[in-house]
């Protein structure tokens, strides 16, 4: 039977969860209701719908569904998924519920099962939703086209508020940009804004390359004395880097020792960033959320000093 759904606030979990719960005895029967399900959902609902049913499977549901060939080709798309990068959709969604919906579905596909637990009970979570965007583009100076969201599921609330954010470091703090001669150290920062040099030789170049946290599972807790004269969050433990060792401005396989699991200690902090009509992120490699939004991101933490941050590269 297909589930009833509204139009205009489709109840993806509930999609997700019966799917899941009659996978197991009646395998066939969920894969037809499942395609009536989704049929008239749009590909993020869709999306979302498939990462909350495959957090949901039993080691039962999974043998079930692979003894057709419908179901193996469902578990190997949704593998996939898992696999690519997924689409970072405009945020907030048409509803709270869909928003929500979406990030958890991120969080239970990506997150460590540390992140995955608190989710489930309920607690605060932080969800980082990157789009990858060049450390030269705005002159150096960082965008605001990043995503981080405040998950909250207690007391059933499951509330979801989006914040605009930069997760990756403006080209203003690297080496490559500083003066030399009549130019700059590399032609390619011509444009730049240049502030100051930030960041780490990775490759022996004699060059400091600046670096992004690497997309991953991080816990976070409140800063001592806050940073840049306000309240600020920083990691419990040793975060990753990607380096942009070869100045291209893009974060990819192509740099060589682009990994960097130690130089960067704890440092990468969420905390302030310039206002969004300052065009200027103030981001070396932290996560910033602007200046003129940032009272109201404290004030959806409440009082929690410590959280998990999920962070995933989307496009």
């Amino acid at each position: 039977m297909t589930t009833s759904l509204n139009p205009f606030d489709p109840d993806i979990e509930a999609v997700a969860r019966n799917f899941a719960d009659r996978a197991a005895a009646a395998p066939d029967e969920a894969l037809t209701q499942w395609r009536a399900d989704t049929a008239s959902l749009s590909p993020v609902q869709r999306a979302t719908s498939a990462r909350l049913a495959a957090s949901q499977l039993s080691w039962r549901a999974k043998a079930a569904l692979g003894g057709s060939s419908s179901g193996t080709a469902l578990l190997a798309d949704w593998e996939g998924d898992r696999m690519r990068a997924p689409y970072v959709p405009q945020l907030p969604l048409l509803t709270t519920r869909q928003t929500y919906a979406y990030c958890a579905g991120i969080v239970l596909q990506r997150g460590t099962p540390a992140a995955i637990n608190a989710l489930k009970q309920g607690r605060m979570i932080l969800v980082g939703l990157r789009r990858e965007t060049s450390t030269l583009a705005n002159r150096g100076r960082g965008v605001y086209d990043d995503h981080i969201v405040v998950l909250n599921g207690g007391d059933g609330l499951r509330t979801a508020r989006v914040f605009p954010a930069c997760t990756e470091p403006g080209a203003q703090y690297s080496q490559r940009a500083a003066p030399k001669g009549t130019g700059r150290v590399d032609d390619r920062y011509n444009d730049v804004i240049y502030k100051h040099a930030e960041g780490f030789d990775m490759n022996g170049d004699g060059i400091k390359e600046v670096g992004r946290l690497r997309a991953g599972t991080y816990f976070f807790g409140e800063k001592p004395k806050g940073h840049l004269k306000a309240r600020a969050f920083q990691a419990t433990r040793t975060q990753t880097a990607e380096r942009d060792t070869d100045g291209d401005g893009r974060f990819n396989a192509i740099d060589p020792n682009r990994i960097d699991p130690k130089t960067v200690g704890t440092t990468m902090y969420i905390h302030r960033g310039g206002t969004q009509a300052s065009g200027n992120t103030w981001s070396a490699g932290c996560q910033t959320v602007p200046n003129d939004v940032y009272p109201r991101f404290l004030a959806s933490m409440g009082q929690m000093s410590s959280f998990h941050y999920v962070l995933v590269d989307g496009y």
